[in-house]
């Protein structure tokens, strides 16, 4: 009987994780602002998976993907992967991945 129970314990939380998983490769489309270095900058993910990011008289275009919460930047061949920590419908914060960075995502 404990093993049934336990059994059907584990199916539970199961179901629950992918029922209540964030979606972040639809979270992530939009206009978002944030900080880095002391400056404002601006970041717009497009459903299609490309980005334009403007910081002071920079723009940086390119492309993206997502992959549960890893978000990977790519521009000029080169891969910039994030860890997306947390969401809650306005602010998403990512740890950038080779310096542990952490960057705070406000949405627009």
């Amino acid at each position: 009987m404990r093993k049934k129970i336990f059994a059907l314990s584990i199916f539970v939380l199961f179901i629950a994780t992918l029922v209540f998983a964030a979606d972040y490769k639809k979270d992530i489309v939009g206009n978002w602002t944030y900080e880095f270095k002391g400056q404002q900058a601006a970041v717009e993910h497009k459903a299609d998976g490309t980005f334009t990011l403007v910081m002071g008289t920079t723009t940086v275009k390119g492309t993206y993907t997502v992959k549960g919460n890893t978000l990977t930047l790519i521009t000029e061949g080169k891969n910039t992967p994030y860890t997306i920590q947390s969401y809650d419908g306005k602010k998403m914060t990512m740890k950038r991945d080779k310096d542990n960075r952490v960057i705070i995502y406000v949405k627009k």
